[in-house]
């Protein structure tokens, strides 16, 4: 595990995309006229197999990512306060076929951080990851709720940290205010993770997610299904 403390720099974010994590660049050798042909370089593929946060002491975030690729690459990681305009906090890179990252955010935005991935391969080709949320409180009962596309089923996971055991109510609106998906569990103190099954087949379309805990502390986020 490597762990790697970036500068960070205030910015701004605001609604989470659902989109497309890893990518495949072709690359191939041309055929002298009449030789023989030469074997083609693999596709460069780098692909993020989970991304996810938590609040940690000092009010600091701590982040964390497990990278599956054939080829060198650098990772810029992003943030934003309204998921528009992003600024660097840190890089990684590495060559393995499976590397995981931790990273330390030691100047989160005050509320709500927006972060994503930009990962650039040996081969020139950029691609970003889907934007994880993270939202920070200061309540009896929560340190924090963050939301994440899952890379491998596609579903949304709502990442709930408390201080206590809590009542927890997670739904989905589509734009006409009508509930699309509803979840309701019990979270115990420490990290609760909970899958939303059914948010990868949603038709595309804008939606809107509530988390609701205790029935007082509340994340409340647009979301764009493509």
């Amino acid at each position: 595990m490597k762990r790697i403390i970036g500068i960070t720099a205030m910015i701004t974010c605001c609604c989470l995309v659902l989109t497309v994590v890893s990518f495949t660049a072709k690359a191939s050798r041309a055929t002298p006229t009449g030789g023989i042909a030469e074997a083609s370089d693999p596709p460069a593929s780098v692909e993020v197999l989970s991304f996810r946060g938590r609040s940690a002491e000092n009010k600091k975030i701590d982040l964390f990512c497990t990278i599956k690729s054939n080829c060198c690459y650098n990772i810029i990681v992003e943030r934003s306060s309204n998921g528009k305009r992003f600024s660097a906090i840190a890089t990684l890179s590495d060559n393995k076929k499976i590397a995981e990252f931790a990273l330390s955010d030691e100047n989160p935005l005050r509320n709500t951080n927006y972060y994503r991935l930009k990962i650039a391969d040996n081969k020139g080709n950029v691609q970003y990851s889907k934007t994880m949320v993270v939202q920070l409180y200061n309540s009896d009962d929560l340190y924090m709720v963050s939301v994440t596309p899952n890379t491998i089923f596609k579903d949304l996971h709502i990442n709930v940290q408390l201080k206590n055991r809590a009542y927890i109510v997670m739904k989905v609106t589509d734009e006409r205010g009508r509930e699309v998906i509803k979840r309701k569990g019990i979270g115990s103190e420490g990290l609760n993770t909970f899958k939303l099954d059914g948010t990868a087949t949603m038709a595309p379309g804008n939606y809107f997610l509530e988390v609701l805990v205790n029935s007082k502390d509340l994340l409340s986020m647009p979301l764009i299904k493509g």
